[in-house]
């Protein structure tokens, strides 16, 4: 029985064939996070036995790259003091396989309850800034909420113009161990905020932005000093009795959001600047990165680089306040987004800071990696139809006006046995040119038979 519905299915995603392919489609699997970093001996000895039963398992199926994580402070414990063993062993083993290596420089920390996951940000760096002229505390560098909550899954955005240096020593610590092996790597996927997507952090405790440290206040009474140069023209815009600039904070008021403030003048510039704070650091640490990658003394001159933008955040109802969009800093208020027919509008800001970003070094092989892939591409709808548009199609679109590639992620490994999960997948492949497609994880690709399959069947057709 199971046989006749898997065939089903696979005939199902037949019948949506055209011709219309993107060219060079890459379809690639990523690696556990970490593998044999237990202190049982046989256990270790089992992971890596898995690890390349796996690798040979993808090349099977056609898969063309194997992305993993390489974790800033298992990489650079001190500063630094660089220890790559652990990465250069991990690569080889999948070069040796025949595949090729997209290595995802994680300047994020690992916290993941499905794997046990839990890597830190290296320590260093905040006691080694913590000092810093334009620093109060080691909060400044971490990302706080309203209620206080902190969050030191990235480096606070707001710190990412002083610590851009680690960023950058990092990144030429990485091509002096791998210059050699870069005609096996496939692309240089990089880490800008939690979970490696390019956005501020969000709890499930409580709604609301991450912008209460002292360093993220100050930069909102300069974005808003800028802007009206006086306190009194503060107060006629935003119809407030501030006596100076200094008074100025960020959201106060739990009601802002049950009484939509972010729609009134003083909400609008908030999010402005915040969205704006979050396209400029994406500017600083890709700019960083392409121009260290894009050096003479580099073998990875032209490597594809990519950047990864969350899908799942995304709310598919115009009839939403998009509140989540907000708070992560993906789009701004000032954008009139509940008002417009299209449900994906607002990312314009976002994709224009990558755009700016190529612009800015002459690069031309800038990647998006759009995740929850499955989630955002629903196959009832098609790119050139204006009803019923989606995340996933819009974002190409965008991509495309900016002369970035688009590839696409799946968010869970839940739905990797869902034909409606695939169905979707497929649809952006096929109608949104998405040139490539990275699902996780190469466990579950594994030990699903459905997943295997289905990948395959598109692996294959992209070939056609």
């Amino acid at each position: 029985m199971k046989s006749i519905l898997k065939m089903a299915a696979l005939l199902l995603l037949s019948t949506m064939i055209n011709t219309s392919f993107a060219k060079n489609f890459s379809a690639n699997v990523l690696a556990p996070n970490l593998v044999g970093f237990t202190n049982d001996v046989e256990e270790n000895r089992n992971q890596w036995a898995k690890f390349e039963s796996d690798l040979e398992k993808m090349k099977e199926l056609g898969i063309q790259s194997i992305s993993t994580n390489i974790w800033w402070s298992l990489v650079e414990s001190s500063d630094n003091n660089f220890n790559w063993s652990y990465y250069k062993n991990l690569s080889e083993i999948i070069i040796d396989k025949g595949l090729k290596w997209s290595p995802i420089i994680s300047f994020h920390s690992c916290k993941s309850n499905e794997d046990d996951c839990n890597i830190p940000l290296p320590s260093w760096v905040f006691n080694k800034y913590s000092t810093h002229e334009s620093i109060k505390s080691e909060n400044d560098l971490k990302f706080i909420s309203q209620n206080g909550v902190v969050n030191d899954e990235y480096i606070s955005f707001w710190a990412t113009e002083i610590v851009a240096t680690e960023y950058k020593e990092f990144i030429q610590s990485f091509i002096t161990e791998f210059n050699s092996k870069s005609s096996n790597i496939l692309e240089i996927v990089v880490s800008l905020g939690p979970n490696g997507e390019l956005r501020f952090p969000l709890s499930n405790e409580e709604l609301s932005p991450a912008s209460y440290s002292e360093l993220a206040k100050n930069s909102f009474r300069s974005f808003v000093k800028t802007k009206y140069k006086t306190i009194d023209n503060v107060n006629e815009a935003w119809e407030s009795s501030y006596q100076s600039i200094e008074e100025i904070q960020p959201p106060a008021d739990s009601l802002f959001f049950v009484t939509e403030g972010f729609k009134n003048l003083y909400g609008k510039d908030y999010y402005d600047w915040y969205n704006n704070s979050l396209s400029e650091h994406g500017i600083i640490v890709l700019t960083t990165i392409i121009r260290e990658l894009n050096k003479e003394d580099s073998n990875f001159t032209g490597k594809p680089i990519g950047t990864i933008i969350p899908g799942s955040i995304w709310s598919p109802s115009k009839d939403t306040n998009r509140l989540n969009e907000l708070n992560a800093g993906l789009i701004r208020s000032s954008d009139h987004f509940w008002e417009s027919n299209n449900p994906a509008s607002g990312y314009e800001h976002l994709i224009g800071s990558l755009k700016e970003a190529s612009q800015l070094t002459k690069f031309e092989n800038l990647n998006i990696h759009l995740t929850s892939i499955e989630m955002t591409a629903p196959k009832e709808s098609k790119v050139d139809e204006e009803e019923g548009t989606n995340l996933a199609f819009e974002i190409s679109k965008l991509a495309q006006l900016s002369n970035l590639g688009i590839m696409g992620q799946n968010q869970s490994a839940n739905v990797l046995g869902s034909n409606i999960a695939w169905d979707n997948i497929w649809n952006a492949v096929q109608n949104a040119n998405y040139t490539g497609l990275t699902i996780k994880t190469m466990n579950d690709i594994s030990e699903n038979p459905l997943a295997y399959d289905f990948y395959k069947w598109i692996i294959e057709n992209m070939k056609k």
